[in-house]
């Protein structure tokens, strides 16, 4: 009977599953199946080498991201490690604003990365507070593993306390403020989302700028910014008025009667258009169900609106755990997974084996 291989170190089972039977508890289940992509793309992104003049992204779905510059600088944006889960009126913005006791999210996106396996990570980053942009799977993970920064608006450095993470490993985002990394250097800048000032126990409604905060990262290969859960604010102007926008990543659903989450297709593309950007991202369309009717119809109303209106402007659609390098990739419109044939090797397949034997393999 031949050894059972698990893994090949990327955290993926063996496929070959004949003489492999083995005792299954739900404990070997749990660790064997999740995450479901293993510690494969982890290995990727650390392995990677960031050409100069390029900067390289990884949607892993929902609202989160990596981002290595070339320099090698690795960061968590609004990294999201946690299940399903469901939130209350005393402290949901969004149940408040619908009148809801309760609101279902329901996870969709696979889990693309494990947490807990890099070697690097420079700074993990939270545009505010809401648990699918600042939860404790993924902060407990890098403040174990890594002596990686927490950066953060400063009701969301009050969270990451709680959390138990020191205050010499957290770096407050001030508005105006900037800090820097190898690489590149990330300017905090304003963000007018609405639903987290309206988050918190009691009816008050904070400033903005205590809640959340857009990431502007400035590298080599262009500027990157995060505007995680936003809504359409007249005031972005001032943004694309001050700074060159290269790539624009953003919140993007479908809403319910009665409460606003996530941007239309169409507040997404008028904020491009705000912004000046060169390029558009939505995200967060695809991982909560109450917020993703039909993410393809989504996607399709976005990129025909931004083609009709604003056709100087380009948009991509990206698939969870796909990498984006800008400026390479900017006119990918949307990015397929890699078929992987660049492994195949035809003279060692059955059918062109056969095919030899019978009529020889040189050309005439």
């Amino acid at each position: 009977m031949p050894e059972v291989i698990k893994t090949d170190g990327r955290g993926i089972l063996a496929g070959d599953y004949l003489n492999q039977n083995r005792p299954i508890t739900r404990q070997d289940w749990l660790e064997d199946c999740f995450p479901e992509w293993g510690s494969m793309l982890n290995q990727e992104i650390e392995n990677l080498e960031v050409k100069k003049g390029t900067v390289a992204l990884w949607w892993l779905g929902g609202p989160s991201w990596m981002l290595k510059t070339d320099e090698g600088a690795i960061f968590f944006i609004d990294v999201y490690s946690g299940p399903s889960h469901y939130t209350q009126y005393y402290y949901c913005g969004v149940c408040k604003q619908a009148g809801a006791d309760t609101i279902n999210w329901m996870r969709m996106n696979p889990q693309v990365i494990d947490p807990w396996k890099f070697n690097r990570l420079d700074a993990a980053l939270s545009t505010h507070q809401h648990q699918d942009h600042c939860d404790i799977y993924t902060v407990k993970a890098a403040l174990q593993t890594t002596d990686c920064k927490f950066i953060a608006p400063p009701r969301t450095v009050d969270k990451l306390k709680s959390f138990e993470v020191p205050d010499d490993r957290i770096i407050t985002a001030i508005v105006g403020e900037s800090v820097k990394f190898p690489g590149c250097e990330i300017e905090f800048l304003m963000n007018y989302d609405q639903t987290v000032i309206k988050t918190g126990d009691g009816a008050t409604v904070r400033p903005y700028e205590e809640c959340c905060v857009s990431f502007l990262f400035k590298t080599s290969g262009g500027n990157i910014l995060f505007l995680g859960d936003t809504w359409y604010n007249d005031a972005y102007i001032a943004i694309g008025n001050n700074y060159d926008i290269d790539v624009a990543i953003f919140d993007m659903g479908m809403n319910a009667p009665g409460a606003t989450d996530k941007m239309t297709p169409y507040d997404c593309a008028r904020l491009g258009e705000t912004l000046r950007a060169k390029v558009l991202i939505p995200d967060h369309y695809d991982n909560w169900a109450n917020t993703a009717s039909d993410p393809t119809m989504l996607c399709a109303q976005f990129e025909r609106i931004v083609q009709e209106n604003t056709p100087e402007i380009k948009t991509v659609i990206m698939l969870p755990g796909g990498r984006f390098t800008y400026p390479t990739d900017q006119d990918i419109k949307r990015y397929r997974y890699p078929n992987q044939s660049d492994g195949y090797d035809p003279t060692r397949s059955i059918t062109y084996g056969e095919y030899a034997k019978k009529y020889g393999t040189k050309k005439d």
